[in-house]
């Protein structure tokens, strides 16, 4: 069962590893459902092999309550299904890229961030309960340009220190274009190195 720290309820869904919620390629990791509003949500998504991702989404231009699913994968075992008959784009960084994410907005609206001084617009922590390969990590973002490619871009603000076995990552800012379209893949992806 997911935890949210009592911010604001969430959905576990026995799986998501289908189209829809998924679109594009499909994590086969754990998967939750969660709720945000203009003023963020949270999500805790449950361990997948040693790895746990939880953290919250800050102030935004959802108009009401907007469901979002969140599902992650390590890209080994098959656990990322190839998509038109291509394989995921992996991402290539220093060290090791220990997990993905793909974050999919389920509404009509597109959401962006806002940002409001000393609070993230995105903050997670990575665990990793065999401990994370390296002193530091960053984390990307690999989203749709405007020519219809995709492009892997390192979110600004690190590197992020690792703590024991995990890692806090928070945004402050966002790339330029960064936004959640409707029934849209955004894929992110944690890497960690000395």
């Amino acid at each position: 069962m997911a935890k949210n720290g009592g911010v604001l309820p969430m959905t576990a869904l026995p799986t998501c590893a289908k189209s829809p919620p998924q679109y594009d390629w499909i994590f086969k990791g754990a998967c939750e459902g969660f709720d945000v509003k203009d003023t963020g949500g949270s999500f805790s998504l449950d361990e997948y092999e040693n790895i746990t991702i939880k953290g919250s989404i800050g102030d935004n231009t959802a108009k009401g309550t907007v469901k979002l699913v969140l599902a992650d994968a390590i890209d080994k075992n098959g656990d990322i299904e190839d998509y038109k008959g291509k394989p995921f784009p992996p991402y290539k960084a220093s060290g090791t890229t220990v997990a993905y994410a793909v974050a999919i907005n389920q509404s009509t609206q597109t959401i962006k961030p806002v940002t409001a001084k000393g609070k993230p617009i995105l903050e997670y922590i990575i665990s990793d309960s065999k401990g994370l390969p390296g002193k530091y990590c960053a984390a990307a973002v690999l989203a749709h340009e405007t020519n219809g490619t995709l492009k892997w871009t390192e979110l600004p603000g690190g590197p992020y220190a690792v703590n024991g076995d995990s890692v806090t990552i928070a945004q402050y800012e966002a790339p330029a274009g960064f936004e959640l379209p409707p029934e849209t893949p955004l894929y992110f992806a944690v890497n960690c190195y000395t």
